[in-house]
């Protein structure tokens, strides 16, 4: 047996790295690159992508009820949103942990109108390289569907994330 033990794990090496050939990994996008595109539920159950926003500068930005800096910034948002939604400015909320009926609630409490997509798969997360336990997350994307500018964590104040705003809006 002792002479097999060489040739055993050799076929075991040999079968590892070939597994992991062929398997394209995913570039993690950055400042500059084309947002990739997602299909999420809304919290009407329908379907929203990030590609029927084409042509609008869109804030992307993964949250949950339990985050408290998502809470935090989430008045920004809405002021912000306010504030650009005349010049097409959409914010994308990404729920990433909650029901559809506890995000309802919570957004109907505070009085929050962004277009709110569920995206309790990590998704979002997955495409865009996130850290799991970064929530917030924040993407710019410009007119031209490219990231113009990421925010792991949330925002401080609402001057920071207006920074961020101009960057898109033209």
């Amino acid at each position: 047996m002792k002479s097999y033990l060489p040739a055993i794990l050799a076929i075991i090496i040999a079968i590892t790295v070939l597994c992991g050939c062929g398997t394209p990994q995913q570039a993690c996008p950055k400042i500059g690159d084309k947002a990739p595109d997602f299909t999420l539920p809304g919290l009407d159950g329908k379907n929203i992508s990030l590609s029927s926003f084409a042509g609008k500068p869109v804030i992307i930005n993964t949250w949950s009820t339990s985050c408290i800096e998502c809470k935090r910034e989430m008045p920004y948002f809405q002021e912000v949103g306010k504030q650009y939604g005349p010049q097409g400015l959409v914010i994308l909320s990404a729920n990433t942990m909650d029901s559809s009926g506890t995000t309802k609630d919570f957004l109907i409490k505070n009085g929050y109108n962004f277009t709110v997509v569920l995206d309790l798969k990590n998704d979002i997360y997955k495409k865009f390289c996130c850290p799991k336990t970064a929530d917030p997350n924040t993407f710019f994307i410009g007119t031209d569907g490219t990231i113009k500018s990421i925010k792991i964590g949330g925002f401080a104040t609402k001057d920071e994330l207006v920074t961020d705003v101009k960057k898109i809006i033209q």
